[in-house]
C-alpha cells in the first residue's frame, strides 16, 4: 500500500487567496525565477519565504498537515518550497518526471498543493500525481487532484505529475519538511 494522505485547507486557503498566489507565480516566471534545467515554470525560490498572509498560510497549512500525517510534531530541520505551472504545451516525456525527495538519510515529509486546475478535467485521471510504492516500474497509485488540499506522502516515495490533457495552466506548489 502506498501511504499518503490529503488535508483540506480551503477555509484558511480560500479562492481569492490561490488568485493572489497564482498572480505572485505568474510575476516570478515573467521574471525569470525559475529553473531552466528542471520542467518548464519550476520556480528556483522559496515561495514560503514570499511575503503576505497568503504565503503564510500556506506554510503553516503544510506544516500542520505534515504534523497530521506524523500523528505528533517534531523538530523541523528545514523547509523548501516551490510553485510548478504547466499546460499539456509544457509536459515533458513523463517517464522521465519520477523523481523522489531524500536527502543525507534524514526522514523528509513532502506535499503537493493544487492551488488551480484547468476547468473541465477528468480528476480521476488527470492533473493529479502518480505515485509509485517501492520504485517507478512497481505498483503505482493515482491521486487525484483536489482543488485547495496538500497530498501529504514520505519524501522517498517516487512520484510524478498527472497527466493533463489541457492547454489552461495548472498550478501547484509543492514542499518538503525535514526532520
Amino acid at each position: 500500500m502506498i501511504e499518503f494522505e490529503y488535508y483540506n485547507w480551503t477555509a484558511l486557503v480560500d479562492t481569492e487567496s490561490r488568485s493572489r498566489m497564482v498572480k505572485g507565480i505568474d510575476e516570478l516566471i515573467d521574471n525569470g525565477a525559475y529553473w531552466k534545467n528542471s520542467p518548464p515554470y519550476q520556480t528556483n525560490i522559496n515561495v514560503f519565504g514570499l511575503p503576505g498572509e497568503d504565503w503564510n498560510n500556506l506554510k503553516m497549512s503544510f506544516i500542520w498537515s505534515c504534523f497530521a500525517y506524523m500523528k505528533h510534531d517534531r523538530p523541523i530541520k528545514t523547509i523548501k518550497s516551490w510553485a510548478y505551472k504547466t499546460s499539456m504545451d509544457t509536459q515533458k516525456d513523463r517517464h522521465n518526471l519520477w523523481h523522489q525527495h531524500v536527502r543525507d538519510q534524514n526522514l523528509v515529509l513532502s506535499g503537493v498543493y493544487y492551488l488551480r486546475l484547468p476547468d473541465g478535467l477528468n480528476f480521476i485521471e488527470e492533473s493529479g500525481t502518480e505515485l509509485a510504492q517501492d520504485k517507478p516500474e512497481g505498483l503505482t497509485e493515482y491521486c487525484p487532484a483536489k482543488l485547495g488540499y496538500w497530498l501529504i506522502f514520505p519524501g522517498k516515495t517516487w512520484h510524478r505529475p498527472g497527466v493533463l490533457n489541457s492547454k489552461d495552466w495548472r498550478y501547484i506548489v509543492a514542499a518538503d519538511m525535514e526532520l
